[in-house]
Order: structure tokens, then C-alpha cells, then sequence
């Protein structure tokens, strides 16, 4: 069963989610930023990936990052303070803290892939470099905000538009980027152009990445397994509902999960 406790303030909670019965022993975890354009926090890419990597083995720990009209680097600062909190923090389960990673889907994968990058913004100041995971999941998740519509964009970032480079983590790459499993469909606009854009980066970095772009199914899939939670998930699409079992295949033969 899943605890809720509260993070750096009220409006940012952090809902764990143990490894199953049966599995012992110092785990891998994941944090997980659930996608929702910055707006809201869909369950099915919170509860319903935390559901999955529960029973797989992993402790999961969604954190429901802040949303507009918090700007950045507000979401960021959380999603920091969540990947610090399964390493360090007082959560009361047994980390494997070399094996923490993080799965991202949409704005959700936007925050992943600005931790994998080790982003700080210039307007910014930090006392010591940010954490990073270990490993990534990317589902249909921000790469460049080029890749993004302007006027989503200019929504997400408003006055502080010159940041869109900085806030852009598949320019930034470098021989630090942990090793991501990166998936879209080919029906998503936004999310196969960004997926394309990561392999290509990580590849040219020497990164390994493992890409898959399934033929259907749109922007926001979750699972794809017809679960809902609220007003989201209730899609399901068997042969691109897949993902999730290569996605475990990957963690286990990248030694993340044994």
C-alpha cells in the first residue's frame, strides 16, 4: 500500500510505493514524475507506473512535483529533492542507492531528462552539483522545446522564455548521462520527434539507449493496459501496452534489476 508523506512544502507530496512481498534486500527504486503538462499529475503515469515497478521489484516513489503557475525552476527543485530523498531520506526503506533511477513520461519526462543532464539554470544558484540517476525510462518525453509547439512553449516558460535553451536536456548531454530505455508511438507528434532526438543524442554520446516506437496509440498512453485512474488511462492498445515488459527486459540486462 502506498504512504503519502509531505516534502519540501504542502503542495508537494511524495507517495511510495514498496518493492512487492518477496522481494528482500537493499532495492533499486525509481522515481517516478508522472506527465500532465505541467498542469496536473495523471495517475496513470504516477500510481499506475509505481503499481508496475511494485511488482516487478522496485520501490517506487511518485513525487507530484508543483505545477503552473509555478514556473521553473520550481518543478525541477522537486524533482531534485525527490531522487535526494530515495538516496538519503528518512523513508524508512532499504535503498539500493546505485541502483536509483527515474521514469518520466511527457513534462514528467521533461524533469527525468533535466536530472540525466545534471541541468542548473542560470538563474540558479547551487551549493553542490545535483544528483542524478543511475537509469532512466522515457516515455514520449521532452527532449528540445523546438520540438514543442511555440505557443505550449511560451505557456510553460512566459517571461522566462530565454531559458528554453537551458530547459532543452538533449542539448546537454555528456559522459555522465545514465544509460534510458526510450519509447513513443508513431502516431504522437510530440512524443516520436523528442524520442528520435534522444536516441540520436545518446547514441552520438555513446550513451546506450535502447529506443522503441510502437505503430499506434496517441500522446499520454501511460501502460496502454485500459487501467484507469480519474480521467486517464482507460486506452488499451496490446501491442503498444508491450513497452512495459521490454522496459523490464532492458533493467534487467543493464543490471538494474536482477
Amino acid at each position: 500500500m502506498a504512504t503519502a508523506i509531505l516534502e519540501q512544502s504542502e503542495l508537494v507530496s511524495t507517495e511510495i510505493y514498496p518493492a512487492a512481498p518477496g522481494f528482500f534486500g537493499p532495492r533499486p527504486s525509481v522515481l517516478v514524475l508522472p506527465g500532465g503538462a505541467f498542469r496536473e499529475h495523471t495517475g496513470h503515469e504516477g500510481e499506475g507506473y509505481a503499481r508496475w515497478l511494485s511488482d516487478i521489484g522496485l520501490h517506487a516513489f511518485v513525487v507530484n512535483y508543483r505545477l503552473l503557475p509555478h514556473g521553473f525552476p520550481a518543478p525541477l527543485e522537486d524533482a531534485r529533492a525527490g531522487l535526494h530523498y530515495i538516496r538519503h531520506g528518512d523513508h524508512g526503506l532499504s535503498v539500493d542507492t546505485a541502483r536509483v533511477g527515474v521514469i518520466g513520461s511527457s513534462a514528467g519526462g521533461h524533469l527525468a531528462g533535466l536530472l540525466m543532464v545534471g541541468t542548473v539554470l542560470s538563474i540558479e544558484t547551487l551549493d553542490e552539483a545535483p544528483p542524478r540517476p543511475d537509469f532512466a525510462i522515457l516515455a514520449y518525453a521532452v527532449a528540445d522545446l523546438d520540438l514543442l509547439p511555440g505557443p505550449a512553449v511560451e505557456a510553460l516558460l512566459g517571461e522566462r522564455i530565454n531559458l528554453k535553451d537551458e530547459l532543452s536536456p538533449v542539448r546537454h548531454l555528456d559522459e555522465r548521462v545514465c544509460p534510458a530505455f526510450v519509447w513513443a508511438t508513431a502516431e504522437d507528434p510530440p512524443g516520436f520527434p523528442n524520442a528520435l532526438a534522444w536516441a540520436t543524442a545518446l547514441v552520438d554520446a555513446s550513451v546506450a539507449v535502447e529506443l522503441h516506437i510502437y505503430p499506434h496509440g496517441w500522446h499520454g498512453l501511460g501502460l496502454a493496459d485500459g487501467q484507469a485512474y480519474g480521467d486517464h488511462g482507460h486506452t488499451h492498445i496490446p501491442h503498444t501496452a508491450q513497452w512495459s515488459s521490454a522496459a523490464e527486459s532492458w533493467l534487467r540486462e543493464e543490471c538494474f534489476l536482477e
